[in-house]
């Protein structure tokens, strides 16, 4: 949807909250995305809309087969609505709010109190792709850069006074080695995480137990020498730019949730209407296999919401595809209690990611991972086109509800403003001649209107 690919729902997105006035948060997302996308696509965008309208059912029939043949039986027997029902639903939801029927079953809308607030759940494309490129289109100098990049992420946050993981070296495709901190020989003496300097989901990840004597222990059980682990991270590198961090320790409280990995929360702050940093929602992550060295969602992962006062976990729960209404009071490995159990050091990590955010002032929103470890929270690192799968599938009030929605809801209604008071305008027709512009105001407009005759991803 976020590109006008082949969607699983119904088009109309684009077309509901446009002809309704919004009158809550959510609905001035929605409206905004629908306007965001029909300016980046203008004209070419009604045949294929039109094609999308008619043709999606195909799509939608297929995917909701698909999961409901899956999940719902288990469905059926823990609240009694039938298959039929089921799907009668999820045409409904994909009909009205472009809900897919894998989202049916991840946020759980088969639970009536969920069903009710259909409207107010923000679907991943809106963010990701969307709304999040036309703030970013706004900005002069983005910091985006920084954070996709891990090293410059790592120097920022140094030079910001921001507790994160301290990093020693960064190792290029070319064999290049940087050092960031002092340590004496080929690698420093203690426990290694490597990564790729711009990876994702732990794909590329390996961790190194520190063994003494100059050997380190790959999780695989491998055991090398400092300068033959050096040489292996180089190898690695060839491919993808490496980084070699220090592999730190859970906090003390929660050992017996992070097993073999270092447990992290995924926080969101938001910049407000006042231009100051607010943390809206979290989760905390865990993993559920033997021998993982990452928590990630993804990678057989369970999350839990967090309650921003307090600290205090729900329970626990996968992707929801997999096991549909099972949520854990207890991690299934290791039996320590997950529901009730409060996050040590909670309020200092809600302070960290205000002044991490406070470090990046441009962005209007930001994803952090967060780790609690025995020496206090450090950012791990932050997502500039974060969603919001996770805290939808989790809290029982959708993201489109709270101060997440209301700031970025203001943000984005002055983004189509401050577009509309320009490019779109003369697009239009609604200015001409009689509006003077200056000649960096002529010079600008030619680019954005350049970049919409190009289909450029983010032109206003």
């Amino acid at each position: 949807m976020a590109y006008l690919r082949l969607p699983f729902c119904s088009p109309y997105k684009l077309i509901w909250p446009l002809a309704i006035k919004p009158r809550t948060p959510s609905e001035r997302i929605h409206r905004a995305y629908a306007r965001y996308v029909w300016a980046m696509h203008h004209i070419r965008a009604f045949p294929r809309v039109a094609l999308y309208g008619v043709t999606w059912p195909i799509a939608f029939a297929y995917l909701s087969w698909k999961h409901t043949r899956k999940l719902g039986g288990v469905i059926r027997n823990a609240t009694g609505k039938s298959h039929w029902r089921q799907v009668r639903e999820q045409f409904g939801l994909a009909l009205r709010h472009s809900i897919s029927p894998k989202k049916y079953y991840v946020f759980e809308l088969f639970r009536p109190e969920r069903l009710a607030c259909a409207g107010d759940y923000i679907a991943r494309y809106e963010f990701k792709g969307g709304l999040h490129n036309l703030l970013e289109s706004r900005i002069e100098r983005p910091t985006r850069r920084i954070l996709n990049d891990k090293a410059a992420f790592y120097r920022h946050c140094q030079l910001s006074g921001i507790a994160t993981i301290p990093t020693y070296l960064v190792v290029l495709e070319d064999g290049w080695v940087r050092r960031f901190l002092p340590f004496e020989g080929a690698l420093p003496g203690c426990d290694l995480f490597l990564k790729p300097m711009r990876g994702r989901g732990g794909v590329g990840c390996e961790r190194w137990q520190w063994l003494g004597d100059g050997r380190y222990q790959s999780n695989n059980g491998d055991v090398l020498g400092a300068a033959k682990l050096l040489a292996h991270i180089v190898d690695l590198a060839r491919s993808r730019a490496m980084l070699v961090q220090e592999a730190l320790k859970p906090h003390p409280d929660l050992r017996e949730l992070s097993l073999t990995v270092l447990t992290s929360c995924r926080m969101m702050t938001v910049k407000n209407e006042s231009g100051g940093f607010e943390a809206t929602h979290a989760v905390f992550k865990s993993s559920t296999r033997e021998g993982a060295i990452v928590d990630n969602f993804h990678k057989g992962g369970i999350v839990s919401k967090v309650d921003m006062q307090t600290g205090e976990l729900g329970p626990a729960s996968d992707a929801g595809v997999g096991r549909p209404c099972v949520w854990l009071e207890r991690h299934p490995l290791s039996g320590g209690q997950i529901k009730g159990r409060r996050l040590p050091l909670w309020q200092e990590t809600v302070e960290l990611v205000r002044r991490a955010h406070a470090a990046f002032p441009d962005r209007i929103t930001i994803g952090w991972d967060v780790a609690i470890t025995d020496r206090g929270p450090v950012i791990i690192e932050g997502n500039a086109q974060s969603g919001c799968d996770m805290i939808q599938r989790t809290h029982d009030v959708p993201a489109g509800i709270g101060r997440l929605a209301e700031c970025y809801a203001y943000h984005v209604d002055r983004a189509l403003e401050r577009g509309m008071s320009l490019a779109w305008k003369v697009r239009k027709g609604l200015i001409r001649e009689t509006v003077p512009l200056s000649a960096e105001n002529k010079a600008e407009l030619r680019r954005v209107l350049t970049l919409f005759e190009q289909g450029a991803a983010s032109p206003l």
